[in-house]
C-alpha cells in the first residue's frame, strides 16, 4: 500500500454559535467536493487532499456548551483512507478554567469517492 501523509495548517477557521458549526480550512488548495460522514463533513481538494472539515452540532458531539465552542484554542484532525474506509478523529482544545481541555469528536464512512488511500491532518491553533 502506498502512503500518502499531508500535513497542513488551517488558514481560516469558525465558528458559528447560532448554527452550532464549526469550519476550518485551508484557503490554499482548490476545492473540488465534499463527504458528508454524520454531519462531519470534509471537503476534499483537487488534488484528491482533505483541505477542510466542517462538524454540525459541534458542541453536543464533543457535550460542552456554546459558549465554551467559542473559546476553542486548538484543533487537530486526522483523516485515514484506505480502499473501503474514511476514518476521521477530531480533537478540540477547549478552554475551561485557563487551561484547555481534550475533547474528541470521531466518525466512520465507506471510501465511495475512491479517494487514494494515506493518511492526512490539519492543524488549527486559535
Amino acid at each position: 500500500m502506498v502512503q500518502k501523509v499531508i500535513s497542513r495548517k488551517g488558514d481560516t477557521s469558525d465558528y458559528d454559535m447560532e448554527n452550532d458549526s464549526f469550519f476550518a480550512y485551508s484557503s490554499k488548495m482548490k476545492y473540488k467536493s465534499s463527504i458528508d460522514i454524520n454531519g462531519i463533513i470534509l471537503d476534499v481538494a483537487e488534488d484528491n487532499s482533505i483541505m477542510g472539515v466542517e462538524i454540525l452540532d459541534v458542541s453536543n458531539r464533543l457535550g460542552v456548551s456554546k459558549f465554551d465552542m467559542k473559546n476553542y484554542k486548538s484543533l487537530e484532525m486526522t483523516v485515514d483512507i484506505s480502499e473501503n474506509v474514511i476514518e476521521v478523529e477530531i480533537t478540540f482544545g477547549i478552554l475551561k478554567r485557563n487551561r484547555p481541555i481534550p475533547h474528541v469528536v470521531a466518525a466512520t464512512a465507506l471510501n465511495s469517492m475512491h479517494l487514494p488511500e494515506g493518511s492526512g491532518s490539519l492543524a488549527v491553533v486559535a
